[in-house]
């Protein structure tokens, strides 16, 4: 029996790394149709001999117009969509009490405006093709840790989005995927050795981390793309380890 995967049409955003790099990777291999799509051209192009069929875009989902620009293209190259994965999510590790207004704008441009801005956009070819949007939630929204609050505050907001979607398009299948602590991503890249380690110690004593529970992107790229096929009825799931 052939893959429910094989002639999908995706397109990844935050395909560059980490879970969206793995989604993009692994619908691709396993026959769909991928526009792997993130800000850095230099990692994209290192994906793009396992993407048998597929193609890179560059785009900065905190411009509108990259945002319009990008989905109009893909689907486009496509012929249509049937998936939109949106894998972005960035924090600095920071006390709330010392974050300024930029810090706040970054966080929520990457995980919360940006998302609004590709989803919307994708909608209408979406609903077309019934197909589906997943975007990625995190199990902070419920535990937030400590020096990660504008993060966990995003992802809050990036729910709210997320079940306001079908309300505002109406035939638009979207499901949230919760998403556990996971290695093998760049979202700790630009994080201070040393502050990271206080803070592991700080999250491990207040059981926030468990080192038997934690994901590889792989893993959670599965998940999504058990999802993914407008058909699958699953709204939301949850890959939290263990």
């Amino acid at each position: 029996m052939a893959d429910v995967l094989v002639g999908k049409r995706v397109l990844v955003v935050g395909a560059s790394s980490g879970i969206g790099r793995a989604v993009a990777v692994r619908a691709a291999q396993r026959g769909a149709q991928v526009v792997a799509a993130a800000r850095r051209t230099a990692l994209l192009e290192e994906i793009v001999s396992d993407l048998p069929g597929g193609a890179v875009a560059t785009a900065d989902i905190t411009r509108d117009d990259d945002c319009a620009r990008l989905v109009g293209d893909a689907t486009a190259h496509l012929g249509g969509l049937d998936g939109l994965v949106y894998a972005v999510g960035t924090s600095p590790l920071l006390p709330m009490a010392e974050a300024g207004s930029a810090d706040w704008r970054q966080v929520f441009e990457a995980n919360v405006i940006g998302a609004a801005l590709v989803t919307a956009a994708a909608a209408p070819a979406l609903i077309e093709c019934e197909g589906r949007a997943v975007l990625l939630s995190s199990k902070s929204v419920r535990r937030p840790f400590p020096r990660l609050g504008l993060y966990s505050t995003s992802k809050v907001a990036l729910d709210g989005l997320i079940a306001s979607l079908p309300v505002e398009f109406p035939g638009l299948r979207v499901t949230r995927v919760v998403v556990g602590d996971t290695l093998g991503t760049d979202f700790t890249a630009e994080w201070d050795p040393d502050q990271l380690e206080e803070a592991v110690a700080e999250w491990s004593a207040r059981g926030l981390i468990d080192g038997g529970s934690i994901l590889e992107p792989e893993r959670v790229a599965d998940t999504i793309l058990s999802v993914l096929p407008g058909d699958s009825g699953v709204d939301d799931i949850a890959v939290v380890g263990g």
